[in-house]
């Protein structure tokens, strides 16, 4: 099983998380016609395939006394795995309620709300876990630190789409701005809860490695897909109710798009759970989950407001100031882990 097996190795596959998780919401801007909705159909398959293409070549790489993807599954418990597809199923809805956020109102107002969500989330989560079983957890100050740094982003965030709110004539409806904070916050308290599922789907010596826990997630997240999927369609955020039919009158382009979405988020999936472990042996791996995942958020802000020129109506120093925000965020977390 191949995994990063050095310090600089494991920063490289951080930064490479980040990287690709804040730029494949790209592959759906690269499209505007094409529906989230049905965009969420191929994204779920590439995952899947990806996933399942890394665990088979890369999982199973190494001499003849690694430990594979192969040996793992047969020791892989069954309530392992069914937490891990459990983490897919609540992944694909945060995704879902993100990319709605992203379809409204772009990325540089999505991403930074559902990471600084999630991260307040993840925080939470973990302050319990931690409370019951030590007593407390470590570097605590740091941890608080970064969560307010990610309530000043939402606090940002907020400010500016008040700001566009009133810049755009009144018409009937919500603002689409204001739809998008909702959509995506909801969304990120479903992207910091399922970390903590994942995390436990790899515990004890049953657990899951790294290319069995993302493969089973993508699982869990195509499971999940169709239904969330019939949700929005029939009672859409943008647009009118179409059929799921629709999917299958989709171009070449677009299904290469959602499926390229995928697999870029496959790839940027083990590498954070194929590191994490390593470089944070004595704390909780949800803590590097949470920092790649506020990096892909800056990331993701930073290239709506660059490549994509979003915010022109407000301008665009409230949304930098969001993700230059979650990036001292993410700092903290990781001198907190």
């Amino acid at each position: 099983m191949l995994l990063p097996t050095t310090y600089s190795a494991t920063i490289i596959a951080l930064i490479l998380t980040a990287v690709l998780w804040g730029l494949w919401p790209s592959t759906l801007k690269l499209d505007r016609k094409w529906r989230f909705e049905l965009y969420a159909f191929d994204f779920a398959i590439g995952c899947l395939l990806t996933a399942l293409a890394l665990a088979l070549t890369l999982g199973n790489a190494g001499s003849s006394n690694t430990f594979t993807f192969e040996d793992n599954l047969t020791i892989a418990g069954k309530r392992n795995i069914g937490t891990a597809i459990a983490a897919g199923v609540l992944f694909a809805l945060g995704h879902f309620l993100t990319l709605a956020g992203i379809a409204l109102a772009g990325m540089s107002t999505a991403m930074p709300v559902a990471g600084a969500v999630a991260l307040l989330t993840g925080t939470a989560v973990y302050a319990i876990q931690t409370h019951a079983s030590t007593g407390g957890m470590s570097n605590a100050g740091l941890y608080y630190a970064g969560a307010g740094l990610a309530v000043s982003a939402l606090a940002a965030s907020y400010i500016a789409q008040k700001a566009g709110a009133a810049a755009v004539p009144r018409r009937k409806g919500m603002y689409a701005g204001w739809k998008s904070y909702i959509l995506a916050a909801c969304g990120g308290l479903f992207i910091g809860a399922y970390p903590m599922a994942m995390e436990s789907s790899r515990n004890g010596e049953i657990g899951l490695g790294s290319y069995a826990a993302v493969l089973f997630l993508a699982i869990g997240a195509l499971l999940a897909t169709p239904l969330y999927s019939l949700y929005f369609l029939n009672l859409p955020v943008q647009g009118e109710a179409i059929g799921v039919g629709a999917y299958f009158q989709g171009s070449g382009k677009q299904h290469v798009l959602g499926l390229l979405g995928g697999a870029m988020w496959a790839c940027g999936a083990v590498a954070l759970y194929g590191s994490a472990g390593n470089t944070f042996p004595d704390a909780p791996k949800t803590a590097a989950v949470i920092a790649a995942g506020l990096g892909a958020a800056a990331v993701g802000a930073v290239s709506g407001l660059t490549i994509w020129k979003e915010g022109s109506e407000t301008g665009k120093a409230l949304p930098t100031a969001a993700a230059l925000l979650l990036a001292g965020a993410v700092a903290l977390q990781f001198l907190g882990a």
